[in-house]
């Protein structure tokens, strides 16, 4: 079975220098000391949670949470993320059945290869530019049998193991999820 696959890269915006060079507090703002702190503690309870019965392990442990957090300060800063508690539980839930469906779906039809309708489908999301949208674009993996092979502005390409009528509506409830991840109003 010949398998090919294309990926299309997504164009580039262009980015234009800034008016003024930033100073050190441009630079270490209290949001980007803020996220490389958050980031640190993170790491570090990955690395405890992983590592606990091994105190040796922090020799390595120690500067991989230093580089990782560190690293926080190069990201382009941006405004914290304003998320919905109620929405966070609705999506925890509804990532958490996505993936349990999601396996069933995929062993299902690679043992019985006649239920694959495989294709492209092209969704035009409604959510915004920025973190929104591109968790929908992560989180469209979590639906059973699809991948989003790329994403132009507001129109996504998804690949589908059902390219039907099904995935698009599955593809419309999960942008609802986000937008209530987010606390956005009701879409249009």
């Amino acid at each position: 079975m010949n398998v090919r696959h294309d990926f299309i890269p997504c164009p580039q915006p262009v980015q234009s220098a800034p008016a003024t060079v930033p100073g050190i507090k441009g630079a270490l703002g209290a949001g980007r000391l803020r996220s490389a702190l958050f980031a640190a503690g993170g790491l570090t309870a990955i690395w405890a949670g992983l590592h606990w019965s091994d105190p040796a392990s922090w020799i390595i442990g120690v500067p991989t949470i230093l580089l990782g957090s560190a690293s926080t300060l190069l990201l382009p800063a941006s405004p914290p993320p304003r998320l919905s508690v109620r929405g966070a539980f609705r999506f925890a839930g509804f990532a958490a059945r996505g993936i349990t469906l999601g396996a069933v779906d995929v062993t299902r039809r690679s043992l019985r290869p006649e239920l694959l309708n495989a294709g492209c489908l092209t969704f035009h999301t409604r959510l915004p530019q920025g973190r929104p949208r591109r968790m929908f674009a992560v989180a469209i993996t979590l639906l059973p049998g699809t991948l989003t092979k790329r994403m132009d502005d507001e129109t996504l390409i998804v690949h589908a193991l059902d390219a039907g009528p099904a995935t698009m509506r599955e593809l419309t409830e999960l942008e609802d999820r986000v937008a209530q991840l987010f606390g956005l109003e009701e879409m249009e």
